[in-house]
This record gives C-alpha cells, sequence and structure tokens, in this order.
C-alpha cells in the first residue's frame, strides 16, 4: 500500500461524516474496539484495577459511540491523538464528579463536554502523571496495531498453519536463539526457500501494518510519520 493508493478509511470516513450515518457510526465502532486495550492500559496506569478500568473504558465508549466525535480539531487528525485527548477530558469530568459527590452537593451538575468546548477531545489541565500515561497509551496503541497486522497475516496463510507458525518468531521479534536451519528442516525445505518465504512474509506484514496505521489517520501525507513514532515507541518498550 502506497500514500498514492489512499483512499477514505475508517477514521477518515468519520470525520468527513462528522460521526453522522450508518457507515460513520460502524467505522467509529470498529475504531473503538480495535483500540479498546490502550484505553484500558492508560486507566489502569492511574491506579485502577482491571475491573474498574474496564468498566470506565465501557462508560467512555459508550458515551463516545453515542454522542459521536463532535467537530474534532483538524490539527487533532489521527485517531491515537484525538481518543488519548478525548479520554483524558472524560477522565477530568469523572474526577469532577466524583468530588462533587463526596463534597455532598448533590446539586452540581458536571457536563462532559464544557461550555468552550470544540471537541470531547479538548484536553483538561495535565496532571502530574500525564506524560508517563500518555507513553504508555502510545505503546499499547503500537503493540494493538502490530497485533491486528499479524493476526491478519495469519488469516491470510490460514493455508500454510505449519510454515506460518514456523515463520513467526521472525515476524513478531521473538526469533532469539532460533535457527532458520532447523526451521528449513522441520518445513522440508531448504534454507534459501525458507529465507525468501520469510522475506515475502515481512513484506506483507509491513503492507498490512502500514494499512492499520492508514486507517488511523486522516490524510495520507500522516502515515510516514506516524509509523515512525509507532516504531520509536515499540523500540524504546523493548
Amino acid at each position: 500500500m502506497t500514500d498514492g493508493s489512499f483512499h477514505p478509511t475508517r477514521w477518515t470516513l468519520v470525520l468527513r461524516a462528522s460521526g453522522d450515518g450508518t457507515e460513520a457510526g460502524q467505522a467509529l465502532s470498529d475504531l473503538c474496539a480495535a483500540y479498546y486495550g490502550p484505553v484500558v492500559a492508560f486507566l489502569r496506569r492511574g491506579g485502577r484495577d482491571e475491573d474498574s478500568a474496564r468498566d470506565l473504558a465501557h462508560a467512555f465508549f459508550a458515551g463516545l459511540l453515542s454522542n459521536g466525535v463532535g467537530a474534532p480539531d483538524p490539527a487533532r487528525g489521527r485517531f491515537r491523538s484525538y481518543l488519548l485527548g478525548a479520554l483524558k477530558h472524560f477522565v477530568s469530568k469523572q474526577k469532577q464528579a466524583a468530588l462533587a459527590q463526596k463534597r455532598g452537593s448533590g446539586a452540581e451538575h458536571v457536563s462532559l463536554v464544557s461550555e468552550n468546548d470544540t471537541s470531547p477531545g479538548t484536553p483538561e489541565p495535565a496532571d502530574p502523571n500525564e506524560e508517563d500515561q500518555a507513553a504508555i497509551f502510545d505503546r499499547e496503541w503500537a503493540f494493538t496495531l502490530i497485533a491486528r497486522a499479524l493476526a491478519a497475516l495469519e488469516k491470510e496463510n490460514v493455508s500454510r498453519p505449519a510454515q506460518f507458525a514456523a515463520l513467526r518468531p521472525w515476524l513478531d521479534g521473538h526469533a532469539d536463539g532460533a535457527s532458520q536451519t532447523l526451521a528449513a528442516r522441520e518445513l522440508g525445505m531448504n534454507e534459501t526457500a525458507l529465507r525468501v518465504a520469510l522475506h515475502r512474509l515481512r513484506v506483507r506484514f509491513r503492507e498490512l501494518i502500514r494499512a492499520e496505521v492508514a486507517a488511523t489517520v486522516r490524510d495520507p501525507g500522516e502515515v510516514a510519520d506516524e509509523l515512525r513514532h509507532l516504531v520509536e515507541i515499540v523500540s524504546e518498550g523493548r
């Protein structure tokens, strides 16, 4: 997939329709489902246990799917950036509501979106752990994207399960100490044929990763930058 072949994908469809319509709603639902994991990781990093984080994530996504994306800032053209901004805003409003309830007023109304907001993604003032939480979110996002691309690649190779399983360690970074000579022998292939098969898988894997990235940006020019960012995040996490 090249920038020249860029076409409306899930996020661009959502933005073009401002979150309205059946297609845009389904596209947003697909994106939310795909990147549920990074949201839970972000909430866990805030000190919540697994169940509390998942409950809050469900509430966040329910509101997002119900209300749509509003009018996202064009500068925040990546779904990753938009989602993190919206999540921070949601968590901040939840804290305000909890504080108001704790004070016992019971009468104070806290809106999920302030009167000055132009988008659910408008960030609230940063808390001391915001930078660390954002790094966790981006790292989980990167690993989720890679996992989705790898799952798609495995599905494409369903007719060759043994070969894919044998070559997978060289795709997902778990090939430390693995022997291509041994893998070739177990598959009944010579080493040259195995290297060719692995090269083809790697090329297709990169294409699928790129396609996953393209689905979450609004402009083809952002794909390369987003890929570089995600590679840096993954490298730092190892």
